[in-house]
């Protein structure tokens, strides 16, 4: 053989095991079955999802399911932490479990969580009420989680818990060589935590800051949070405070009691928000409803002069209750 045809000879051989390499590294396809089965095993974790304590929420997003990362949002001092303590208590209440991760509010939590139980304002609120403790709400501080591979490990080798609530996401983002990287990296982390542990994870992210000339009545989207896309790529579902201004002429945002939480991603269903309701001085949030079912149930216990009513709005209730 010459060498002209014996190189041809070796080309073609060398071509020949690149390409049965590269085929035997490719990913087999699964069949309708196999993704059906999954699909079940997701259901099966569906039906074991604490409720968010929110009928209305509840409807749209099917509780916190095993599995799914949460991405909840808004502006600043808009009521994240709140809306996240009454998550945690809700759940609580339902004898289930909540971790905690307090890295923005540290101590100060306990005060949101207290606030919540007891329907107090914050100046209200006792040493008692503070120490209260029904055992399924657990908390850890900067002190105990330095970076999110010590937060991965924690929830790795803890007990199962049914929501881990990271506030905020950004304190382990330093940012200091690529911001949406690291930032991407971190999420998925975390998505794959909650899929390996079959719990909800719930991280809490700010907004971008809002560009000059956006009118503030503006009401932000997915594509408002700051940082990566894969808050909205990698989260199973995305929830938005907003909450209505009082003033949209004032230099700050201020606020008024009247809010929505909006869900403009959901693996559950189609997305939608609900109505929502702030209290001054308080972390105790309602959604229009719940108020409408606690009227409706006692209306369904035979409590006297309360008659059964559909409302929109909370105006409704208190031109109707």
């Amino acid at each position: 053989m010459d060498d002209t045809l014996r190189r041809q000879v070796e080309q073609r051989t060398a071509t020949t095991l690149r390409e049965r390499r590269l085929k035997n590294s490719l990913p087999k396809p699964r069949s309708v079955n196999d993704v059906a089965l999954e699909r079940l095993a997701e259901k099966d974790l569906e039906g074991i999802a604490p409720k968010t304590g929110y009928p209305d929420l509840d409807e749209i997003i099917k509780g916190f399911i095993p599995g799914h990362l949460y991405t909840l949002t808004g502006n600043e001092n808009v009521g994240k932490t709140s809306l996240a303590c009454n998550f945690a208590v809700r759940i609580a209440r339902q004898g289930k479990s909540v971790l905690y991760f307090a890295l923005e509010p540290e101590n100060t939590v306990v005060d949101y969580i207290a606030s919540v139980r007891t329907d107090k304002r914050f100046d209200e609120i006792t040493p008692e009420d503070i120490q209260e403790d029904d055992g399924n709400i657990h908390i850890f501080g900067k002190e105990e989680v330095g970076n999110l591979k010590d937060l991965v490990q924690i929830v790795d080798l803890s007990e199962r818990y049914d929501l881990v609530i990271i506030d905020h996401i950004g304190y382990f983002v330093s940012g200091t060589t690529n911001l949406v990287q690291e930032q991407s990296n971190a999420i998925k982390q975390l998505a794959g935590l909650a899929k390996r542990k079959k719990t909800a994870i719930m991280m809490i992210a700010h907004l971008r800051k809002r560009p000059q000339g956006v009118k503030k009545s503006y009401v932000p989207t997915s594509d408002d949070i700051s940082g990566s896309g894969a808050f909205k790529q990698d989260s199973t579902e995305v929830m938005i405070v907003v909450r209505e201004l009082q003033d949209d002429t004032a230099d700050g945002l201020i606020y008024s009691n009247q809010g929505k939480l909006h869900v403009t991603k959901t693996k559950a269903g189609p997305n939608g928000f609900i109505n929502i309701q702030f209290a001054e001085q308080k972390a105790n949030i309602q959604s229009l409803g719940e108020l409408l079912k606690r009227r409706n149930d006692r209306l369904e216990s035979g409590s006297p002069n309360f008659e059964k009513i559909n409302v929109e709005k909370f105006d409704d209730i208190d031109e109707k209750w």
